[in-house]
C-alpha cells in the first residue's frame, strides 16, 4: 500500500511538473496574484482579437476582483436612447454600449497605436535577400474613467530576425507569423508587469484623491480612435516584393 501511494504521489509530481513545461512553451508563465488598484476596468484592445483575448486572460490571472467591463455584455434601456437616435441601427447601439460601458468603469486600459514592419537585414553576394528584421510596436495608456493618467503613452518594442530565402517564400511566411506571435505573447507579459507595478497603485491612490504631489490639476489624456468593435485582424506584413532595406540614416 505504501508503495502504491508513493507511486500515486510521484505520478502527480511529473503530471504537475508536465503541466508547467506544456503552460511555459505556449508563452505563458505562471505567477502569483497582483491585484489591480481598481475594482473594474475597460480595455479597448478588441476582445475578438488574439491580442485582446490573452490580454483579458492575463489581467484575469494576476487580479481576479477586477471585473473588466465589456460592450457586448452591456443592456440598453429606452432611456440610454437619445430623440435622435435610431434603435435599430447597429451602429447606434453599438456606440452607445461603448459609452456606457466606459462609463461604468473605474480605469481603462486604452490602445493607443500599433504597427508591424518588415525590413532587410543584408544581403547575399548575388545581392537577394539573406536575412531580415521583423519589428512590432505598440503604445497603450492607463486612466480613469475620467481620462485622468495613471500611465502615459508608453510604447513597447520587439524585434526578432530571420534568415530569409526567395526560393520558399511560403515557408518563411510562416515562420514569420510564428515569430509575431511570439512577439505578441511578449508585449502580453510587459504590459501586465507594468500595470502591476507599485508605482501605479501610488499613483492610482493619488488622483483617486484628486490631488498630487504638486497640487495641480490631474494631467488629462487626449482622445484617442477607439478601435472597431470587430477589427482587422494585425496583418503581418507581405515578404513579396522583398521588403525595403533598413535605412543607415
Amino acid at each position: 500500500m505504501k508503495v502504491a501511494n508513493a507511486l500515486t504521489g510521484a505520478c502527480r509530481w511529473v503530471m504537475m511538473v508536465a503541466a508547467g513545461l506544456l503552460l511555459a512553451s505556449c508563452g505563458f508563465q505562471m505567477q502569483g496574484e497582483k491585484p489591480l488598484p481598481f475594482d473594474s476596468l475597460y480595455i479597448t484592445i478588441p476582445q475578438n482579437s488574439q491580442f485582446g483575448a490573452d490580454i483579458r486572460r492575463a489581467i484575469r490571472a494576476v487580479s481576479p476582483n477586477t471585473k473588466i467591463i465589456e460592450s457586448a455584455d452591456i443592456s440598453l434601456k429606452v432611456t440610454d436612447f437619445g430623440p435622435d437616435d435610431d434603435a435599430d441601427e447597429k451602429s447606434t447601439i453599438a456606440a452607445l454600449k461603448l459609452k456606457k460601458a466606459m462609463k461604468l468603469a473605474q480605469a481603462k486600459l486604452e490602445q493607443v497605436s500599433e504597427s508591424r514592419t518588415t525590413r532587410q537585414v543584408s544581403l547575399n553576394a548575388q545581392g537577394k535577400v539573406e536575412e531580415l528584421e521583423l519589428s512590432i510596436q505598440y503604445t497603450f495608456r492607463l486612466v480613469t474613467a475620467k481620462d485622468q493618467i495613471i500611465i502615459p503613452d508608453t510604447t513597447l518594442s520587439a524585434v526578432r530576425n530571420m534568415p530569409f530565402d526567395d526560393r520558399v517564400v511560403q515557408a518563411k511566411e510562416g515562420e514569420a507569423a510564428t515569430l509575431f506571435k511570439d512577439m505578441q505573447r511578449g508585449l502580453v507579459t510587459r504590459i501586465i508587469r507594468r500595470i502591476t507595478a507599485p508605482d501605479v497603485k501610488a499613483r492610482w491612490d493619488v488622483v483617486a484623491a484628486e490631488r498630487n504631489d504638486d497640487e495641480e490639476p490631474v494631467e488629462i489624456a487626449k482622445p484617442v480612435r477607439t478601435p472597431a468593435l470587430i477589427p482587422a485582424p494585425w496583418q503581418n506584413p507581405s515578404l513579396t516584393p522583398a521588403p525595403l532595406p533598413i535605412s543607415t540614416d
